[in-house]
């Protein structure tokens, strides 16, 4: 048993996993701070602070885990793309949430983004388990 672990640790995807945990906590950190500083100090209306604060979020976790984590450099643009709108779908709900239930039911901005923000990495997880990360089905038997 304290072979297999030790296996673990050393294995190059659990680094990655972590390495993705801590970069994720640190775009939640982005996303959060622009989010408080555009709202509180510039007064922007929740729905483009969201928009503007998950973005700086998504560019800076792309960019550390292109650079520091998984160490991929080939069709930068192009895995942009693809990853910067799977986040944005998840923006759009975050979004949408803050706009109901701060603009319209006068809730509290960050209660609402928080618990819209977990509930958009849930959302954010199916979306690339289904679609970016799909396994080929046409090799398996019925």
């Amino acid at each position: 048993m304290k072979e297999k672990i030790q296996k673990l640790w050393a294995s190059e995807d659990f680094k990655q996993l972590v390495g993705y945990v801590l970069i994720g906590l640190l775009g939640l950190v982005v996303d959060f701070g622009v989010f408080l500083i555009l709202t509180h100090f510039f007064n922007f209306n929740v729905e483009w602070a969201n928009f503007i604060s998950s973005s700086c979020g998504l560019i800076n976790n792309f960019i550390w885990n292109s650079f520091a984590n998984f160490k991929v450099h080939d069709k930068l643009l192009l895995r942009f793309i693809s990853y910067y709108l799977v986040g944005q779908v998840t923006t759009l709900f975050t979004t949408l949430c803050l706009f109901i239930f701060v603009t319209k039911l006068g809730y509290d901005k960050f209660v609402v983004k928080v618990i819209a923000t977990f509930v958009a990495t849930l959302i954010q997880f199916v979306i690339n388990k289904v679609i970016t990360f799909r396994k080929d089905q046409s090799n398996t038997v019925a």
